[in-house]
C-alpha cells in the first residue's frame, strides 16, 4: 500500500475479512500514516486497525468506533513518547500534510483516525 505499511498490518485481529470499503478507507490511512512515519524516521506497529462489529464489541470498542469504517489505528512509534508523536500529528494536520481527524496519545500507544472531523478527547 504505501512504502512503509501493507494491507495486513490493518486487518481485524480477530481475522474477519475487510469489506471492500473498509478497504479503501484503509489505503487512505496509511497515506496518511506514511506522511507521519517519514517524518518519525523510526518504525510503526499497527495495534489495531480495522475491526469487524463482533470484534470492536469484544473488545469494548466505542459503539460508532471509527476502527469499523477502516479510517482509524492504533499504534506505537519505536523510542517516541505518545505525546510527542500527537504532537508531531497535530503539526503535520496544521501543515496540512495529514488529514484532520481524532487524536488521542494513551500511555503507551497513540490513536488516529482521518475522519475529517476534529476530535480530542
Amino acid at each position: 500500500m504505501t512504502k512503509n505499511f501493507k494491507l495486513e498490518e490493518f486487518a481485524c485481529k480477530s481475522g474477519a475479512p475487510m469489506p471492500l470499503s473498509v478497504r479503501t478507507n484503509i489505503e487512505r490511512l496509511a497515506k496518511n500514516l506514511q506522511v507521519l512515519r517519514d517524518e518519525l524516521k523510526v518504525p510503526m506497529t499497527i495495534t489495531s486497525g480495522h475491526r469487524s462489529a463482533e470484534h470492536n464489541k469484544k473488545i469494548g470498542g466505542a459503539t460508532f468506533s471509527r476502527h469499523l469504517m477502516g479510517d482509524a489505528a492504533d499504534f506505537k512509534a519505536q523510542g517516541i513518547a505518545p505525546s510527542a508523536v500527537a504532537a508531531i500529528i497535530e503539526r503535520l494536520i496544521s501543515e496540512g500534510k495529514m488529514e484532520q481527524g481524532g487524536l488521542k496519545a494513551y500511555a503507551t500507544w497513540c490513536h488516529y483516525d482521518c475522519s475529517l472531523k476534529k476530535r480530542r478527547w
